[in-house]
């Protein structure tokens, strides 16, 4: 699987929160835990399939011929997806069932106390091509060629698509953009007189406008993350929103340019644009 690195900067996919969190994979039985991704348990379509060194075999229905393989795609990637310090994991699993199909789809191993906990998986597609697969900044990110609509199974998929994930109460939930927004992560300040959002890779601050819907749920996290730093220091966060111009007076009219923050995804105390 080639891989290639993916800017959370201006990225054009989705990441709306507020979503209802997916129900665990306890809902179905007891939460199965293992020491490694490869052999956690995982929900595909409704059912459970536990991995042993990254395979699963089970029966169609009892007695059916047929077998169901799931395998993980390559090697597992680390990253926190809860926030807690310690390294999750994240896999592509494939599944095929004895058809034509090859299908494909990405899920979470959550870390508790060394152990994996699968979550439920995201479907992605049939016979896509994989291209990438980190975590970056708590986001899951997997980046996919699909076929256009209407295109044949046989034409070789050339669609770039991504997903764009976070986890919640231990499940993943897919991150859906409105038309024109855009994932940003950077370093917020704010202060009297100051209201600054630096995205990563971005040489200068944008002014974060008043309007923005998230502003007032950012200043609540940045006052309750920051209230023992000294005046004006940046608190790292994980926005969705678009760029701007700037406001025409005010203090913002200082700013090369503004932004419009939709949501705050996460606020991340310590955490810099490095990987």
């Amino acid at each position: 699987m080639a891989v290639q690195r993916t800017s959370i900067f201006l990225i054009c996919a989705g990441l709306l929160l507020g979503c209802a969190s997916l129900p665990s994979v306890a809902a179905s039985g007891s939460r199965a835990v293992a020491q490694t991704p490869g052999d956690a348990t995982y929900m595909i379509n409704g059912r459970v399939f536990t991995l042993n060194g990254g395979q699963a075999l089970v029966e169609a229905f009892p007695g059916a011929a047929s077998k169901t393989v799931v395998e993980v795609l390559g090697d597992p990637v680390d990253g926190d997806l809860d926030g807690d310090g310690v390294a999750d994991a994240a896999v592509l699993l494939v599944e095929t069932t004895g058809g034509s199909g090859t299908f494909y789809h990405v899920a979470a191993a959550i870390n508790q106390n060394g152990n994996f906990v699968g979550t439920r998986s995201v479907f992605l597609g049939d016979r896509i091509a994989p291209r990438q697969l980190v975590i970056r900044h708590g986001i899951l990110i997997v980046d996919y060629a699909d076929r256009r609509p209407g295109e044949a199974m046989a034409t070789p998929p050339s669609l770039d698509a991504s997903k764009y994930l976070v986890a919640r109460e231990k499940q993943l939930v897919e991150i859906k953009l409105e038309e024109g927004e855009v994932i940003a992560a950077g370093e917020v300040v704010i202060g009297h007189e100051v209201r600054s959002f630096t995205p990563c890779g971005a040489g200068n601050a944008a002014w974060l406008i008043g309007a923005s819907p998230s502003l007032v749920t950012m200043q609540a996290s940045y006052h309750l993350n920051m209230s023992d730093a000294s005046p004006y220091a940046p608190l790292f966060m994980v926005l969705t929103g678009q760029p701007v111009d700037r406001p025409a007076e005010g203090f913002g009219a200082d700013y090369p340019a503004g932004f419009y923050a939709k949501k705050l995804v996460h606020s991340l105390p310590g955490a810099s644009c490095s990987p």
